[in-house]
């Protein structure tokens, strides 16, 4: 029987990044190195040496400059220690606390801390304590350490606290955002130095302090600065320890939705750090993160925006069938907030319907000049998070009131912008990479319409709508043009365009009609199947610059040979993860997460409509997941062990006929529902009824 996940089984596993030296990659235009804590959007990234530590302040609502289509840095705080100079370093990132421990020692001193985000409140909290026999000199500054001006700081405080606000400076009033830094030491004696903006004290042997900092905008209260202040002065040290427990009871029930346990242990730490970094940087209610997440701690390489062909979508990929479906929330409010300037913009060149262009910002901002590098697939590639997250949750409510409005509107773009000719659908125009010109019939474009349609079809069936409009879309489905091929070396593979660029030698478009664009798996013809392993062959971008996110999902979804895709994953593991273990390549940052989805498709696959398990995966190799989520929202549990399936339990959430390819071929399977041995089904594949809120237990007739 499967036991549940827990915190305590993530400690066990020792999910903890360990850096024994300061991350040198702070600040940086890229993703930070070091150790990485967050809420869903008040993001800390660590650095520094041991006399001088750094916290870097990101926050997901803070853009600005110009048009406001740039995510900025907010700024930082400063720890200085001067009795450390030459001490060593020791930190620990605790993927299952959310935490990050210190620990500091020379010859005549030794500190240690604690830091972490609140999940609760937007609060920064740091213990420190004068570990050794002699004591130290802390002085605290809010100094962000970028070549910008920090902004305005507050002289008329209460004493002992600091403060400083921002203003962005952007053009359009709209855009204007203000912010808050509020920091605050408690216990001790520290005395106020207004005229550097330090705090200072002594801290004795056995003594310790807390730091706590609140970083608020205008988008938290409309008194964001107030709010700030009488959010530390409220604070006493008797809150801490509560503060702490509820923080970690919300990660312990943050890791409990799900898990996997599988031989290659740094593949699995990859996974959970993975789900860390999307617990850390995306929070329903809250401004979706960018390209870097909530960790922006310089200006932003690529304006660190929302980048629609594939780098916005990317980091969610995993958090649909990993049962964290929620962390998805704010993806769609900020598309929704662009969605009247993509109407507009889809009208000013003639069209109908909703387009996009590459790159967008929160609360509708597009940058200036609307580039859309000749791409007019962006809305169709958007559309993919709405579909999955009906697909997994079956919300109705979501359905009715956001995913299918959004659709009908890119449906209306494709309705108008495909051409009809000699019997089949086209698409003129539609460049597959960035500027390579009037492609005809992209693969990408051609995956994401049949996508889009298919499931079109399917939505307006469960809403009861549109009955008249899915002729129209059928006949899209129907008549849409085949992917183009080509012979390379010998053998039939994807061509890039009918017309056009025929291939690329980086980058993943090739195959990104298989995955993230859902329309070929195991269901597919056998001969497209070998095509999409021959293009694989072809392609061999193991290791690509922008290809993570989707080039080993796309592989398991072909059944490509898993021990070579372990291996090659193995491979980015140990030459791509920084130290606190993202993978990393410079193309987007936390987009490297997604990539990870392609070990729950070689654990269970339903994109289809069928629950296969362990389909993808090494039968010599024991492996097991817990409630993972699949299509059709069920709740899924299994375990492969010596080569056999065993432990299979399917938690219906809407009560949805539950279709699944026979995990025992050849033999009767007995259904227990609710622990309840019922029926016995048999064939190579079958359905299981059920009703909402049931268990349902699969096993071999023995």
């Amino acid at each position: 029987m499967l036991a549940l996940f827990s915190c305590a089984t993530v400690q066990a596993m020792d999910y903890t990044a360990v850096f024994t030296e300061p991350p040198k990659n702070i600040p940086t235009y890229y993703m930070p190195d070091g150790p990485l804590l967050g809420n869903g959007d008040l993001g800390i990234a660590l650095a520094g040496a041991p006399e001088e530590q750094r916290f870097f302040i990101g926050k997901n609502d803070w853009w600005g400059y110009g048009d406001g289509s740039r995510a900025m840095p907010v700024g930082g705080l400063t720890l200085a220690i001067a009795e450390l100079k030459g001490a060593s370093y020791r930190q620990e990132q605790d993927l299952a606390l959310a935490e990050v421990r210190g620990s500091f020692t020379n010859d005549e001193v030794a500190v240690q801390t604690r830091s972490f985000v609140d999940t609760h409140s937007n609060l920064l909290v740091t213990e420190l304590k004068c570990a050794g026999t002699k004591p130290v000199t802390v002085v605290l500054s809010q100094k962000n350490g970028l070549n910008e001006p920090w902004g305005t700081r507050h002289t008329t405080l209460p004493e002992g606290v600091l403060c400083y606000t921002r203003k962005s400076q952007d053009a359009a009033p709209e855009n204007r955002m203000d912010i808050a830094v509020v920091s605050r030491i408690i216990g001790g004696a520290p005395v106020l130095d207004s005229a550097g903006g330090t705090l200072k004290l002594t801290l004795k042997a056995g003594e310790a302090v807390t730091l706590v900092t609140c970083v608020l905008s205008k988008l938290d209260a409309p008194d964001f600065l107030e709010t700030a202040k009488k959010t530390v002065l409220s604070l006493e040290a008797k809150d801490i320890s509560p503060m702490t427990g509820k923080h970690r009871d919300w990660w312990k029930s943050f890791w409990a939705k799900s898990f996997i346990e599988i031989p290659d242990k740094e593949i699995e730490k990859r996974w959970y750090a993975a789900l860390y970094v999307m617990g850390s940087c995306s929070k329903a209610g809250k401004v979706a993160p960018g390209l870097w997440g909530c960790w922006v701690t310089l200006f932003a390489q690529w304006q660190g925006d929302y980048h629609l062909n594939y780098n916005f979508q990317a980091p969610y990929y995993i958090t649909y069938a990993s049962n964290h479906a929620d962390l998805s929330l704010p993806f769609y409010q900020a598309i929704l907030e662009a969605l009247p300037r993509a109407k507009e913009l889809a009208k000013k060149r003639g069209w109908k319907g909703v387009y996009f262009p590459v790159c967008i910002g929160p609360r509708g901002i597009f940058p200036e000049g609307e580039k859309d590098h000749g791409q007019r697939s962006n809305a169709a590639y958007v559309a993919l998070n709405f579909i999955w997250q009906y697909q997994y949750t079956q919300d109705k409510e979501f359905l009715k009131s956001t995913a299918y409005p959004y659709l009908l509107e890119v449906a209306a773009f494709w309705e108008d912008y495909l051409k009809l000719e000699a019997g089949r659908y086209v698409i003129h125009g539609d460049a597959i990479h960035e500027g390579t010109g009037e492609d005809l019939n992209p693969i990408l474009s051609l995956g994401l319409v049949r996508n889009l349609f298919k499931n079109l079809i399917v939505m307006s069936k469960d809403l009861g709508v549109d009955d008249v409009r899915r002729a129209k879309w059928q006949d899209i489905q129907d008549r849409l043009s085949a992917y183009p091929l080509q012979e390379r070396n010998g053998k039939t593979v994807f061509r890039y365009t009918e017309k056009g660029l025929a291939w690329w030698k980086d980058n993943t478009l090739g195959i990104q009609h298989i995955f993230p664009s859902d329309t070929i798996g195991l269901e597919s013809d056998p001969k497209l199947l070998e095509i999409s392993r021959n293009t694989i062959d072809e392609m061999s971008r193991w290791a690509d610059y922008n290809g993570f996110s989707s080039w080993y999902t796309a592989c398991a979804r072909v059944s490509y040979d898993p021990k070579i895709i372990l291996s090659k994953m193995r491979e980015e593991c140990d030459k791509h993860s920084f130290p606190n273990l993202l993978l990393f390549y410079g193309g987007g940052g936390v987009e490297s997460c997604g990539g990870f989805l392609a070990i729950n498709e070689m654990l269970l696959q339903s994109h289809e409509g069928v629950l296969r398990f362990f389909p993808c995966w090494p039968k010599d190799q024991d492996a097991r997941f817990g409630t993972l989520r699949a299509v059709g929202a069920f709740i899924v549990s299994a375990e492969l062990k010596g080569g056999a399936v065993s432990g299979v339990k399917i938690v219906s959430e809407k009560g949805k006929p539950c279709m699944v390819q026979n995990p025992w071929p050849g033999k009767k399977v007995r259904v227990t529902r609710n622990g309840k041995a019922k029926e016995t089904l048999g064939g190579e594949r079958f359905t299981v009824v059920t009703d909402s809120g049931e268990t349902i237990g699969l096993a071999p007739v023995k």
